[in-house]
């Protein structure tokens, strides 16, 4: 049995519940089932692969089901998607949902729930803290290879000269498990990537654009991906100068990937007729899990509320865990609130279901926001509490 249909062909390993992937199609089923200070069990299926192993295209049409009295982050591999294997207790938390302290209602989630800057995830090939630390005006960035008109300085002020443009994005990292932390939504400002691409004028047989960072960090990316509108070169984040740990001077914004194709701290761009593999793309086969060389981002949903937390203080060290439930929130006369987050890469997410009692049922949940894509979503779920029993 695979996730809660036996119906679909897939292949399925146990690592912290089940992760089940198959071709075609792209699902996320969960069921989390809690009894009071406890924790049962989990069932997904996430991020789909084709043969050679790439995150498959995936279809339009986009479903969810997150079960939970819990956030399922809370049981995950202790490695994340650097090489020095951050363990989860590291990483950052989820954004706080509360409105002036008080427990909100249905009508009250954030529209749509932005990431603060310092409260976004942090990825670097040098772990998360890395910070080169840049003054802009000792920063330049290269354009050449198979070009008109290479461009040996383009400047920070040529850059924010240009035409600037604002998007909502959603980011993630390809190493982010179902419900994890790696993920975060902020508005990014800047200029469109093919209209600094069109400075140097890209030739005929130009097919992938390579990019350089200043921590040697490598990748590339399709020229007819990299030439699409919203598709950006960004100096801003949620209004601010880009944060220097988060890319600055200059990041790249790439809607439908993962951030592994989002460089940062750019200083070489180079047109290049091969698909050039880069740090992430060329790691070897006993990495944790296979790099994807297209890094296109798929579904992936998160329970925010309530959350059970790893109790580090209570936990005896001898191999026990303790789980307490936080971030309870109750709603309209005595309701329970569940609430999350859902994003369905370039798709857009139709419905979320919830199920509080391991499966067997299914409830609409609402979903508060607008679904766009490359948006993460919030979603609610108010449910009236049984009287007795386990949940």
């Amino acid at each position: 049995m695979c996730g809660w249909d036996s119906t679909v062909p897939c292949e399925c390993t146990s690592s912290s519940g089940w992760i089940c992937s198959w071709s075609g199609q792209q699902v996320v089923r969960m069921s989390v089932q809690v009894r009071h200070g406890g924790w049962g069990s989990l069932m997904a299926a996430d991020k789909s692969k084709n043969e050679e192993g790439d995150m498959a295209k995936s279809s339009r049409r986009r479903f969810l089901r997150a079960g939970g009295l819990a956030a399922i982050w809370t049981i995950v591999p202790q490695w994340g998607c650097d090489s020095n294997s951050v363990k989860f207790r590291e990483m950052p938390a989820a954004p706080e949902m509360e409105i002036d302290g008080e427990p909100m209602t249905s009508d009250q989630l954030p529209e749509p729930s932005i990431t603060s800057n310092d409260r976004f995830y942090l990825q670097s090939i040098n772990g998360q803290a890395y910070d080169p630390n840049i003054k802009s005006e000792n920063w330049s960035m290269k354009i050449d290879g198979l070009v008109d008109n290479a461009i040996n300085s383009l400047t920070y002020a040529d850059i924010l000269a240009m035409p600037m443009q604002r998007q909502v994005m959603t980011m993630q990292c390809i190493g982010n498990w179902i419900g994890g932390p790696l993920i975060g939504n902020a508005e990014w400002g800047g200029t469109r990537f093919s209209d600094v691409l069109n400075l140097a004028g890209p030739t005929s047989e130009a097919t992938y654009v390579k990019f350089t960072s200043v921590d040697q960090c490598t990748t590339s990316i399709p020229i007819e991906r990299a030439m699409r509108d919203n598709v950006m070169l960004v100096w801003e984040m949620n209004g601010e100068v880009l944060p220097s740990k988060h890319g600055y001077p200059i990041r790249l914004i790439n809607p439908g990937h993962y951030g592994q194709k989002m460089p940062k701290w750019i200083t070489h761009i180079e047109l290049i007729n091969e698909n050039y593999l880069g740090y992430w793309e060329s790691k070897p086969e006993n990495r944790p899990f296979r790099w994807s060389n297209d890094a296109f981002a798929t579904i992936n949903s998160r329970v925010d509320a309530p959350l059970s937390i790893w109790d580090d203080v209570r936990d005896p060290g001898n191999g026990g865990v303790v789980y307490t439930l936080q971030n309870i929130r109750t709603g309209p006369e005595g309701t329970f609130l569940i609430h999350g987050i859902a994003i369905a890469g370039e798709g857009s997410v139709e419905r979320v279901e919830v199920s509080t009692d391991g499966g067997t049922t299914w409830n609409d949940a609402t979903i508060a926001t607008t679904s766009s894509p490359n948006i993460w979503v919030t979603w609610v779920y108010e449910w009236e509490l049984p009287i007795g029993g386990k949940f």
